[in-house]
């Protein structure tokens, strides 16, 4: 699903689901760590909206 963009609330409730509360920073922290793993040409952010994952 490469073109699929991802909002914030889309990938917070895939990953973590209805049953935990974690901060705001949370999701912005995890890219991070998953862009410096995979290289930052995976996960585009779409400025407004939320992630995109490229392939």
């Amino acid at each position: 699903m490469p073109e699929k963009v991802f909002t914030w609330e889309e990938f917070f409730h895939s990953v973590w689901g209805d049953k935990i509360i974690v901060d705001d920073r949370t999701i912005d922290v995890h890219i991070r760590k998953l862009r410096e793993k995979i290289g930052e040409e995976y996960i585009k952010t779409i400025k407004g909206v939320g992630y995109k994952f490229v392939g």
